[in-house]
């Protein structure tokens, strides 16, 4: 210890002797050494979170010093002895410093510096690296104080090579210190920045499992300057490293070491504390893109209220894009080709972020992990920094978005799991995974050559995910960037929906799997939910509302059902089971009423080949041709020639071959056309053009009444009242009305006779007839006032059904019958639609009558009786009625008439009845120029529920309950 110049160092002896005079060797033979301990060189300090000079209190930080550092000098045999005093023993220009055997990764017994038997040169520096010399080198140091200006300067020593004209000196990190307790704190150097150094610098060979050797871009660190003191070392070091080859990653895995990134290292200190430390690592950008991650710790200045100018140690990380675009497409390592993202390439415009959240992954014990993925966040919680990415996609469109990235280290490439959890891990619409593309237009597919622009979307938002790279893909991280959904404009659809603007798609599994081609219809999209089109009559030819769930977006087919399934063990696209595809039709109706999906005949593969290639003149000439069909409705979208607007076109033409669960309709071999169009122009808003055709169908009501068409026609246009045209309509009676048919053969062939009408409306169609029967008597039968007439009504909208009236002439009319003095008369009506009877209601009367007169006195008396019935629903309304009146006149002076009447009317709505009795007697006198008239009425009713009475209501609990129970007794 030397107070003058602060020298504080532990010299040692190997192999010399003091002989009273001198230092000599003891064994000539033997390696002679001079050992000198030097105090620790280093003080690794906490780097704290970003100071703010405004806040009152000092962070206090944590240090901790470096171990004991060793010089170990070789006395030449030149030199036969030494002077014993600290000049000679500080004389190590004449002395060679003694280096770590290359290779030796540790001592040979652990916490001494001995290697091969000797003790070897080791400077801990930084804390925690163990370095030693990589070329021959001296050490140049005053053995006396040196005095200037009244000052002593501090001793030091300085390394310098002694090759090529000196220069930099090269060291290397042949270990890390251990068994020492994990540091708790952020440093400048992490554990994995240190294994990095050992790996890099220290020229060992390493051996993966299999025997082979790891081909590391060994390189030594450059000291610009290396100075011991006794208050630590000041140096400035760097170093620069290639790439690791794709090989040594898996390699230096296997063997259990840390899969080196780091490319580049700055250490600028002085007396053991840092001033300036740059640690430059190796990673990717989560599209894939070479990145840097650039981590800086510098001591700044920071003149503080209280404190007055303090200096702690801040870090600064960015990062720095190395190469800012990546190619997709095949062979890179997208298990299908790259369709998953639709991109050909993606830039990265930023070069260099500004300052970002400094990450260092650590356990539950605050020890530090592996090097793990982060987002790319800015500093002092600023939020996530938006990289401005340009994308190319299928066809040479660029769009431009921003969007925050996952920086990736080297050492985690080929692991998919951290990435993939980072993208999992973010909320249903988060702005780090689903980036807004602001309504640009770009391809979501490669569209078919004759076909461009037919896969382009304006796109809203793309929700990136994370998928698996393929064994043998070029793309160097194991976890790949894709889309897995997107938010896009489908003009076609957004027609049809209350809300139109973008929806969710995700790409179709078949185009994933087996290209645009692979697929029956070209689709490329699914919608993420289905869309229920629904249509007015209007818009639907008036014949049909076929409503349809659209899921899958097609290339050239517009938007169509999802009506597809992939066969198992072939992997073909086939047409989807029967069940399926009627599901596609959700509520879709024929004639308001009838189910329209479940009479779509069976759809074949063949079929469905049909939609690939379905421009505006193949749909034109499936339409013309009778006997060519459109298996499922298409909706799809066009532009105009010059530019004039765009047409919205749905076209259906399907073939009806399943009988009709509800038994009404026959549509064996029936063809149902629609073809409905709306033009936006640019300068006369929207029109619309709709034409529908339903050829060869019948309908059968309660097996009373059937109506043939053979061809209904519904067009409408802009401007113009709706044509519906039926042609070859044709009405039959069946069952009990069959009688009907005997009178109808006295009419005209096509018609049914001079009361038949057939009336056509856009809302539906009116046809029928009303035939009124001359009087018939023959002798003393009389029948008259006969009328037959019948309706039907079919309409166009689910405002009503399918029904049927027919009438035995009229309540307001009934028929009548007379023989000799008995006579009577009455009606009969019903209805029925799809469900069966709605309504039916008759009455028939009989009774008979008499008159007298004899001169001075006349009268008469008559006697009815009739039935009348009403059935409404559930509703039945039954009622008997006796009407009895006579009367007798006095000489024209004096008259009495009396008349009686009795109804007894029976009423049931479905939950309760009711019986109603009624009697009314009238007696009326007139006399002269006086007349009176007396009426009595007496009505009771019986109401009765709804079933039989209960047991409880059958049992008096007081009186007949004991008796009951003991009827049974044994």
């Amino acid at each position: 210890m030397r107070p003058a110049d602060m020298l504080v160092l532990d010299i040692g002896l190997v192999n010399l002797r003091f002989d009273g005079h001198r230092l000599v060797r003891r064994v000539p033979a033997d390696p002679t050494l001079i050992v000198v301990g030097l105090p620790p060189q280093h003080v690794l300090e906490e780097v704290p979170a970003r100071v703010d000079p405004a806040t009152p209190a000092r962070p206090s930080v944590k240090s901790f010093a470096a171990g004991a550092s060793q010089l170990v000098f070789s006395v030449p045999a030149d030199i036969e002895s030494l002077d014993l005093s600290l000049a000679a023993l500080l004389d190590w220009e004449r002395l060679v410093p003694i280096t770590v055997p290359v290779g030796r990764p540790g001592p040979d017994q652990p916490g001494t510096t001995v290697f091969d038997g000797l003790p070897r040169s080791v400077l801990e520096f930084p804390t925690r690296l163990m370095l030693t010399y990589d070329e021959p080198v001296d050490w140049a140091c005053r053995p006396a104080p040196h005095r200037s200006d009244g000052r002593t300067a501090l001793w030091h020593a300085l390394l310098h090579g002694s090759q090529n004209g000196g220069g930099d000196v090269l060291l290397r990190a042949f270990a890390r210190a251990e068994g020492r307790a994990p540091v708790p704190v952020t440093v400048p150097l992490t554990e994995a920045n240190r294994d990095d150094l050992v790996t890099l610098t220290s020229r060992a060979e390493l051996i993966d499992r299999e025997g082979a050797p790891v081909d590391i871009p060994s390189a030594p660190l450059h000291a610009e300057q290396f100075i011991v003191t006794p208050l630590g070392a000041s140096t400035h070091l760097h170093g620069a490293w290639a790439d690791l080859s794709p090989a040594a990653g898996p390699q230096l895995k296997g063997i259990g070491r840390h899969i080196a990134d780091l490319v580049a290292y700055d250490h600028i200190s002085g007396l053991g504390r840092d001033q300036f430390v740059r640690v430059v690592t190796r990673g990717f950008l989560s599209p894939g893109q070479p990145a840097l991650l650039v981590h800086e710790v510098k001591r700044l200045f920071v003149a503080r209220p209280d404190d007055g100018i303090v200096a702690y140690l801040q870090a600064e990380d960015r990062i720095v894009v190395r190469e800012p675009e990546v190619q997709y497409g095949t062979s890179t390592g997208f298990p299908h080709d790259g369709r998953e993202l639709p991109f050909r390439t993606l830039r990265v415009t930023d070069r260099v972020t500004p300052p970002i959240k400094h990450i260092e992954p650590r356990d539950s014990k605050g020890n530090p992990e592996a090097d793990e993925p982060f987002w790319v966040e800015l500093e002092n919680s600023q939020g996530d920094y938006g990289f401005t990415l340009i994308g190319t996609d299928h066809e040479g469109r660029t769009v431009t978005f921003t969007a925050p990235l996952v920086f990736v280290p080297a050492a985690r490439a080929d692991d998919v799991t951290p990435l993939r959890d980072l993208y999992a891990g973010e909320p249903a619409e988060s702005k780090r995974t689903t980036p807004s593309l602001h309504g640009q237009v770009m391809a979501m597919a490669t569209p078919p050559s004759d076909a461009p622009g037919s896969t382009a979307h304006a796109v809203g938002t793309l929700a990136f995910g994370i998928g698996t790279r393929a064994a043998g893909g070029r793309h160097p991280l194991a976890g790949l960037l894709v889309v897995s959904g997107a938010k896009v404009r489908v003009p076609a659809v957004e027609q049809f929906t209350p809300t139109p603007g973008d929806v969710p798609v995700v790409f179709n599994e078949t185009y994933l799997g087996r290209t645009l081609a692979g697929h029956p219809a070209g689709a490329y999209l699914d919608l993420e939910k289905p869309v229920d089109i629904v249509f007015g009559s209007d818009k639907a030819g008036g014949l049909a509302r076929p409503n349809a769930a659209l899921k899958v977006i097609t290339a050239q087919a517009g938007v169509v059902p999802d009506t597809f399934r992939t066969e198992a063990g072939t992997g073909k696209v086939v047409a989807a089971p029967m069940d399926d595809i009627r599901k596609a039709f959700g509520a879709a109706k024929l004639l308001g009423f009838i189910d329209l999906g479940k009479l779509v005949g069976n759809i074949g593969t063949a079929d469905l080949d049909g939609l690939r290639q379905l421009g505006d003149s193949e749909i034109q000439n499936i339409l013309d041709d009778a006997g060519a069909l459109l298996p499922v409705p298409v909706l799809r979208v066009r532009d105009l020639a010059d530019g004039a607007g765009k047409e919205l076109r749905y076209v259906w033409k399907t073939r009806l071959t399943r009988p009709d669960p509800t038994q009404v309709l026959n549509a064996e071999g029936s063809v149902l056309t629609l073809d409905a169009r709306t033009v936006t122009a640019k300068d006369a808003g929207q029109r619309t053009y709709v034409e529908g055709r339903l050829r060869d169908i019948s309908l059968e009501l309660a097996g009373v009444a059937r109506v043939r068409i053979a061809d209904l026609h519904f067009k409408a246009a802009p401007g113009n009242k709706p044509d519906v045209s039926a042609s070859g309509l044709e009405l039959a009676f069946l069952g009990d009305l069959r009688f009907v048919e005997t009178l109808r053969r006295a009419l005209p062939a096509d018609g049914f006779g001079p009361g038949a009408f057939v009336d056509v409306q856009p809302t539906g169609i009116r046809t029928g007839y009303s035939l009124a029967l001359p009087a018939i008597q023959a002798g003393v039968f009389t029948l008259a006032n006969v009328s037959l007439s019948a309706e039907l009504v079919i309409p166009f909208d689910d405002t009503g059904r399918v029904a049927f009236r027919f009438s035995v002439s009229e309540r307001q009319r009934p028929f009548n019958v007379t023989v000799s003095l008995f006579g009577g008369g009455g009606y009969f009506s019903m209805l029925v639609d799809s469900d069966g009877i709605r309504e039916a209601e008759g009455a028939i009367e009989f009774g008979g009558s008499a008159a007298l007169n004899l001169g001075v006195a006349s009268g008469g008396v008559s006697i009815m009786a009739g039935i009348r019935f009403v059935l409404q629903g559930d509703s039945v309304t039954v009622g008997g009625y006796l009407r009895c009146n006579g009367f007798l006149t006095v000489l024209g002076i004096i008259t009495v008439s009396v008349e009686f009447y009795l109804e007894l009317t029976y009423q049931n709505d479905g939950h309760h009845s009711v019986v109603r009795g009624r009697g009314t007697l009238t007696v009326s006198v007139k006399i002269a120029f006086f007349s009176k008239s007396v009426s009595l009425t007496l009505e009771r009713s019986f109401a009765g529920g709804s079933g039989d009475p209960t047991f409880t209501d059958c049992f008096d609990k007081d009186t007949h309950w004991e008796d009951y129970c003991l009827a049974f007794a044994p």
